[in-house]
């Protein structure tokens, strides 16, 4: 290994440094070019080594993580690793033939010769600088035989193959390619053409229609850009937009669209067409450059529109950036009159957080949900409880990338209230809107005066009675839209027709009234006067009221429902209310009865047992959801020597034994003769697992020598007791090693899988930062409290190594996660060690993190070597 003096300026370039007028041509701390002498000394080189035969390269070379460095160890110390790090470039290139740009940024010029070997080399040695404590180097390539640029040119695209995947912590090289070319050359392109793009009107603005769930009409639009290019034919927003937005020039192109938008609008409003509102994407860059919410106000107020028609559209990421702000500008906004969305929610990761603090209209459901929608029902429960969430936050929503009607219709029972996607229609321009009026082949704007109607129809979750129809157990999840026959019924008074129904009223009608097909005109005529239906409309239409009635489907089956009014229609006077079929009872069997009043009232008994005592003759039912009925199992003798029998194949071999013992016909009676019930927990198998059990006993009535047993599914409950014992345990054990220790601020652990995290130790300093003692984001929560009290200097290594990839990757490689920065803590900068490993525990790896306080070994270390240095 080659030894490097740090701070030593290459000689041949001292000399330089007494002559004023070449100052600044040599970077003053490494003694190397300066970047334009640099680009005059490549340009040479260049010329001599193509006549030479060789290729030329130019290379750009960035130390990853200099500012945070600077902050750890000093200036002192960075000064060393850039002069340590130029001298390595000398011994490499030659001292006219690399530079310091600025900060932690060089550029040398070679040849292809043995290129990657002496990269590979170089990345080794600057390895070793600082006796190791060196920072990994990144380093960018452009070969010269790709196309003859510059020097300035070629600098700048091997600066560009040097950031490609800078969020790697890490050393290594990069060529630019063709495909980095090609991204160039189309990010100049933009740039250099935007203006005459607007100007030409090469960019034009499409409207995709967003659907009302309750009506199918088109009950609001979104403008989206598209720019048809003479060179370069269409350029779809993911050409041009990323590219508009990180050069600041975005604000350009998105009040151009305002200002299309707008006269869209009044077309609209000339050819006596209804007026919906128009959505409108903002940047995060529209807030950088201009007051863009008087921005907007001005123009919509100048256009003669009614602001209630403009909605602003912004995305979770751009609020992250700086909170307060955008609460202010939403705020803003909103007391002016105009909607705000939140686009793409659940495409990152604090899209929750983000609820809890800010206030918006209605949320876009991100189209990565309907990816797996025909793999199973996970990504539909996820969609139904996100849209039941938004309802119960009184915001609406609206699901993106609407394919097929299959997604249209689930969506619409589960109560999203609008829909969007090309099942519908694809985006196309103001023009092409008319001409389908024109032809009649438009879907139809929705009349503003019912939007509120229909509305409030849409936000009916069909699936809201899951929690009472579902079975639970672990296959909880396929079981999960087995629910309650439900529909929104609407009356004018002389017809009704269900216009939303879940799967379950499809096939109740199906079964009993197959020959009147879902969403059919009944006239009420057509009913007789005593008939409940007809009735229980009438009260919930001319009352308001709730509802419950009964009517019988077929011959000795009773159908018991409940209604109730939800809106009325202030344009045609017609009215909407619920009705859900709570359950039917076969009148032929009275004893079933009975046994569905006790199945409603809980609906996760996993088996009922009629027992008669004096002969042990019984009866087994078992729930069955999808008729919400109690059907008949079995029938036996025996009842206490059978179940003994099945202990053997069905109960978990632990408490086997245990149950033989306990359940006996004279505990059983003993227990209930003395205590009023007889209850046992113990383990079934259930599909190979073991779930723990209630077993309850009671008898009839006073005198009756039957007795009810019924067994409820108690494993979630029970394996949630565990779990808090678990964790009162290792609270106990936490708190003592934080005790010894002493300097523990805090103890978590966390699950790598789903990030639960909880809390078991924390001192009083630190419960004032305010993380949870328990929650289900722990990064994402410690990377936003960090941006609030991590100082500030340490804040970029905070953001790049504290992640759940870095301390993973760190505990396979080494065993152990080790970081060091500094918390503000009562307002002064402290130093604190991050320490984390994984441990194997019963219910699968744990991380087990602590935060303990090193300032005053830190700090005395310090007062030391600068001790050291004084001697």
């Amino acid at each position: 290994m080659k030894k490097h003096q740090a701070g030593r300026i290459p000689a041949n370039n001292m000399e330089s440094f007494s002559d004023s007028s070449a100052l600044y041509r040599y970077d003053r701390l490494t003694g190397l070019p300066s970047m334009s002498y640099f680009f005059e000394l490549a340009r040479a080189a260049k010329l001599r080594l193509l006549e030479q035969g060789k290729d030329p390269v130019l290379l750009f070379l960035n130390l990853n993580g200099m500012k945070y460095y600077n902050s750890q160890f000093g200036f002192t110390e960075g000064d060393k690793l850039l002069t340590g790090f130029a001298n390595i470039l000398v011994n490499y290139f030659g001292s006219k033939q690399c530079s310091r740009f600025a900060q932690d940024h060089f550029a040398a010029f070679t040849d292809e010769e043995n290129l990657e070997e002496r990269l590979k080399k170089l990345i080794a040695e600057c390895g070793e600088l600082n006796n190791r404590n060196s920072l990994p180097v990144r380093i960018g390539i452009y070969l010269h035989r790709m196309e003859p640029v510059e020097p300035s040119s070629a600098c700048d695209r091997a600066k560009y193959a040097c950031d490609q995947n800078r969020d790697q912590y890490a050393s290594g090289y990069y060529y630019f390619d063709k495909t980095m070319l090609e991204q160039a050359n189309t990010r100049q392109y933009i740039t250099s053409n935007l203006d005459r793009a607007l100007k030409e009107k090469w960019i034009k603005v499409y409207y995709q229609p967003i659907i009302r769930a309750a009506n199918g009409r088109v009950c609001d639009e979104e403008a989206l850009a598209r720019w048809v290019d003479p060179v370069k034919g269409l350029l779809s927003p993911a050409d041009f937009i990323p590219i508009l937005e990180s050069t600041k020039l975005i604000t350009r192109l998105d009040l151009y669209v305002l200002d299309q938008v707008l006269e869209k609008m009044k077309t609209m409003q000339r050819a006596n067409l209804y007026l919906v509102p128009h959505s409108l994407n903002l940047s995060r860059a529209d807030f950088d450059s201009c007051d863009i919410v008087e921005e907007i106000r001005q123009r919509v107020d100048a256009a003669g529109i009614p602001r209630e028609k403009l909605t602003i559209e912004i995305t979770e990421s751009i609020i992250g950036a700086n909170f307060d702000f955008m609460k202010e500008q939403i705020a803003r906004f909103r007391d002016l009159g105009f909607k705000v969305w939140m686009d793409d929610f659940g495409s990152g990761y604090s899209s929750l957080d983000v609820l809890q603090s800010l206030r918006f209209d209605l949320i876009k459901l991100d189209m990565r949900f309907l990816q797996n929608f025909d793999k199973g029902d996970a990504s539909k429960i996820i969609l139904t409880e996100l849209i039941r969430m938004a309802i119960g936050l009184g915001i609406d929503t609206i699901t993106e990338g609407v394919e097929t009607k299959e997604q249209a219709e689930f969506l619409k029972e589960v109560g999203c209230t609008k829909l969007q996607g090309f099942y519908y229609c694809r985006p196309i321009s103001a023009e092409a809107i008319l001409e389908r009026y024109e032809k009649g082949t438009q879907i139809g704007f929705e009349n503003p005066d019912e939007d509120e109607y229909y509305a409030t129809i849409g936000r009916v979750n069909l699936y809201d009675q899951a929690v009472i129809a579902r079975e639970a157990s672990s296959d909880g999840i396929r079981h999960y839209f087995d629910t309650l026959p439900m529909a929104i019924i609407e009356f004018d008074g002389e017809y009704s027709r269900a216009i939303r129904c879940n799967r379950s009223f499809r096939d109740f009608i199906d079964r009993y009234y197959g020959s009147a097909p879902v969403g059919a005109k009944v006239p009420f005529a057509s009913l007789p006067d005593t008939s409940p239906y007809k009735n229980a409309v009438l009260q919930c239409r001319e009352k308001g009221k709730r509802v419950f009635f009964n009517q019988e489907v077929a011959k000795d089956l009773t159908a018991y429902s409940f209604a109730r009014h939800i809106a009325t229609n202030p344009v045609t006077g017609i009215s909407a209310c619920v009705s859900v079929i709570l359950g039917i009872t076969d009148n032929s069997d009275r004893g079933v009865t009975y046994t569905h009043v006790a199945q409603a009232l809980s609906a996760d008994y996993i088996n009922l047992y009629y027992v008669d005592l004096d002969t042990e003759q019984f009866t087994e039912y078992t729930s069955e959801h999808r008729k919400d009925l109690l059907d008949e199992e079995r029938r036996g003798e025996n009842f206490f020597a059978a179940s003994r029998r099945d202990a053997l194949d069905y109960i978990y071999k632990e408490d086997r034994d245990y149950f033989i013992n306990t359940f006996t016909r004279e505990n059983v009676v003993r227990a209930i003769d003395e205590l009023g019930a007889f209850t046992l927990s113990y383990r079934l198998l259930i599909k190979g697992e073991p779930t723990y059990v209630s077993m309850k006993a009671v008898r009839m009535g006073p005198g009756d020598n039957h007795i009810i047993i019924g067994v409820n599914n108690v494993d979630a409950q029970m394996r949630q007791k565990e779990a808090l014992e678990r964790m009162q345990a290792e609270q106990v054990i936490y708190s003592r090693i934080s005790a010894l220790a002493g300097d523990f601020l805090s103890i978590y652990t966390v699950d790598p899988e789903t990030d639960h995290y909880v809390e078991y130790s924390s001192s009083r300093h630190y419960d004032t930062l305010g993380l949870a003692k328990e929650g289900d984001d722990f990064f994402g929560t410690a990377r936003r409290l960090g941006e609030k009290f991590v100082y500030t200097d340490d804040l970029p290594i905070y953001r790049d190594f504290f992640t759940k990839e870095n301390i993973l990757k760190e505990i396979r490689k080494n065993g152990l996660f080790v970081m060091q920065y500094r918390l503000i803590v009562d307002g002064r900068p402290v130093y604190i060690n991050a320490r984390a490993a994984l441990v194997e525990e019963k219910e699968g790896p744990k991380l087990i993190i602590g935060l303990n306080n090193v300032d005053t070994q830190v700090k005395i270390g310090k007062k030391r070597k600068a001790q050291n240095r004084v001697k």
